[in-house]
């Protein structure tokens, strides 16, 4: 499931002052922490949004019914899934996901995001990608092949939050890449 070497890298992402100061005071006080939706809702979804405004073709999808493969277990509703829109305006297939690792436990949030990138590779998509946190510690993860495999390091948003925003920069460029080659193969494919 995990490997030694690093899974993902950084893209460097400038983040209003104003902002990057007002995240970094939320995750100084505990009380932000009290429970998964405050941590959605004061921490993961400000880190989300300000850098999904740098990407105009990717939409942050937040506790939306994900339900591909009922048999499976394959339904519910994940914290965060990032994808495109349909040209009808529904949510398209996910790029990736972000899990908020409730109670701290980072093993049930593994889990949690592997399904959503096993639902998304029966959807068709050929990689998968996720993100499980708690708000302060960020996991990075990548299923392709049916091959899933771990970020073996874990960034701390407390220690180093420019880290973290360079990194999930970093993911959703990878996204809008994908998302661009599908475009390109989808038309190479219309004109065979």
């Amino acid at each position: 499931m995990s490997d030694n070497k690093p899974l993902v890298d950084q893209l460097e992402i400038e983040v209003p002052n104003s902002d990057f100061k007002r995240i970094e005071k939320k995750l100084g006080d505990d009380f932000n922490f009290i429970n998964e939706t405050t941590i959605c809702e004061r921490i993961i979804s400000p880190i989300l949004e300000l850098i999904s405004d740098n990407y105009e073709s990717l939409k942050i999808w937040s506790h939306v019914s994900y339900n591909v493969d009922k048999k499976k277990g394959l339904v519910g509703e994940p914290d965060y899934l990032i994808a495109p829109k349909t040209k009808y305006g529904d949510m398209d297939i996910p790029l990736f996901c972000v899990i908020e690792a409730k109670k701290d436990n980072f093993e049930e949030g593994w889990t949690q995001a592997l399904a959503e990138m096993v639902a998304t590779s029966l959807q068709g998509r050929k990689i998968g990608d996720s993100i499980v946190t708690t708000g302060n510690i960020w996991e990075f993860g990548h299923l392709e092949n049916k091959v899933f495999t771990k970020d073996p390091r874990k960034f701390s948003a407390t220690v180093d939050l420019q880290g973290v925003f360079d990194v999930v920069n970093w993911m959703f460029n990878i996204a809008r890449e994908q998302l661009g080659n599908e475009e390109k193969q989808g038309q190479h494919e219309a004109i065979e």
